[in-house]
């Protein structure tokens, strides 16, 4: 997602390391990564159906955005999850959080973070979450889709702030840890939330500031009481941001709800979710995320449950490697029948990214693998772009925990390079430069073929179950 994604801004000088070798990453930064021998026994899932090519003509703007906004986000992020791989608490607001994260059904099954094979991280739907598909202590919030050149931007809901009620709506992001809404914002152009007329408004009178691809945002870091659907945090830390790049403007969202673990936080305040779970307000430490494609309804957060009309299959358990990010080892890549596996690499699981972005070495080998295709960097200027045919067809996806997670390929088709051509633009982007040469960010690309769980359980998990978009039409 575009101008939804954004990176901290430490009030501290921080300085940003320069990332190690792929070889050496996990070791050095993620300390949780880890290698899995692959074997065509273990890689036994079927892809989803495929849908028909995008045959619009590519249209760079928006991705060009995004490329930049990606690069900020994340620019942090190896020192953030080395930070805490040395000190993995929570901010003081969180106390007492992983524990009592522990006392909900479903409780993880060591089996299942640390399985002897694969087929021992599948579990059915019905077998585990049966008490808490929906139901009392769980809240969905419908999400909309923004769309453009045939490309699914932004998914984006509704939050109310204060007493009485204000509706807003916030993109969904699992990249990120802050809340935040316009306030008294002159250049603001979508709607905002006006203090005045909220009884149980506080301005805490701190400093709040983030900074994203083109611009930034500031403000002051404020509390009052938010709600989702049923749920309802009171005094919920928020930034209520009073300068805003005009960019933001050309979107549909007020503002943006990060789900990532406060640990990455800029307010070093819970998350929203976490002071779900801390009041014991939902009834499992977990939310659920489902994106339609090219519907502009039909999406959803689930939180404190699972939406099992929204998928196909059981859900498929990955071990969280660093609780900052909802990061998980990706232990290689699968296009047509070869897989090829990665060392070292893990994976940023972000709602709020559009594409999906491979490290450098990693996206080269991914390319190499599809006959046909090629570098775009002279016609877009960047190296992060490659074409492939457009009659390919061509079936890739992801391995994690050692199955593959194939995505649809009318994601991975982000359209024509040019008009009549017979080369089409491909959804996996090259990343360069500073940017950590162990780091993938896996999004709604990726997302739209698998209905996602983040569990708070344990040392955490992500799940992935088959989702409804890829039934036969």
């Amino acid at each position: 997602m575009l101008f939804a994604i954004f990176v901290v801004v430490f009030f501290s000088a921080q300085g940003v390391l320069t990332a190690p070798s792929r070889r050496k990453a996990a070791g050095q930064l993620y300390r949780a990564g880890h290698k899995i021998k692959l074997s065509r026994r273990s890689l036994h899932q079927a892809p989803p159906n495929m849908q028909h090519n995008n045959t619009s003509l590519f249209r760079s703007k928006e991705i060009m955005e995004e490329l930049k906004i990606v690069e900020v986000k994340y620019q942090n992020a190896a020192k953030l999850i080395l930070d805490a791989g040395k000190n993995p608490t929570l901010p003081s607001g969180c106390t007492g959080l992983s524990t009592f994260s522990d006392e909900f059904l479903p409780s993880p099954n060591p089996s299942l973070t640390t399985p002897s094979e694969p087929s021992e991280i599948t579990e059915s739907i019905e077998d585990i979450f049966e008490p808490v598909l929906r139901g009392s202590k769980t809240a969905i919030q419908p999400l909309k889709d923004f769309a453009a050149n045939g490309i699914d931007l932004l998914y984006y809901g509704g939050i109310s702030f204060g007493t009485p009620a204000q509706e807003l709506t916030v993109d969904i992001d699992t990249g990120s840890a802050d809340l935040w809404v316009p306030v008294n914002c002159p250049r603001c152009a979508n709607n905002q939330f006006r203090p005045e007329r909220s009884s149980t408004y506080t301005n805490e009178n701190k400093r709040f500031q983030i900074s994203y691809g083109s611009g930034d945002a500031s403000g002051t870091l404020a509390r009052d009481t938010v709600t989702v659907g049923s749920a309802t945090v009171s005094r919920q830390a928020f930034g209520a941001v009073n300068r805003l790049s005009h960019e933001w403007n050309m979107y549909p969202n007020d503002g943006l709800i990060g789900l990532a673990f406060s640990s990455i936080s800029t307010s070093r305040q819970p998350t929203f979710f976490e002071n779900l779970i801390m009041q014991k307000s939902v009834a499992a430490p977990l939310f659920s995320v489902h994106l339609a494609r090219q519907q502009a309804t039909g999406s959803e957060v689930c939180f404190g449950c699972v939406d099992q009309s929204k998928t196909t299959g059981s859900i498929t358990w990955v071990p969280v490697t660093s609780r900052t990010y909802w990061t998980i080892a990706m232990s290689g890549f699968a296009v047509g029948e070869k897989t090829t596996e990665v060392e070292d690499v893990v994976a940023a699981i972000d709602t709020g990214t559009t594409l999906i972005y491979l490290p450098n070495e990693v996206a080269i080998d991914f390319y190499d693998q599809i006959p046909g295709s090629q570098s775009l960097e002279d016609r877009f200027g960047s190296a992060a772009f490659y074409s492939y045919p457009c009659d390919s067809n061509v079936d890739v996806g992801f391995v994690f925990n050692g199955k593959v997670f194939h995505i649809n390929s009318a994601d991975f088709n982000l359209g024509r390079v040019e008009e009549n051509s017979s080369d089409c633009v491909g959804g996996v982007l090259r990343m360069t430069g500073g940017f950590p040469n162990n780091l993938a960010i896996i999004g709604d690309e990726f997302l739209k073929s698998w209905y996602s769980v983040y569990d708070y359980s344990g040392t955490a998990r992500v799940g992935f179950a088959p989702s409804v978009n890829n039934k036969s039409r």
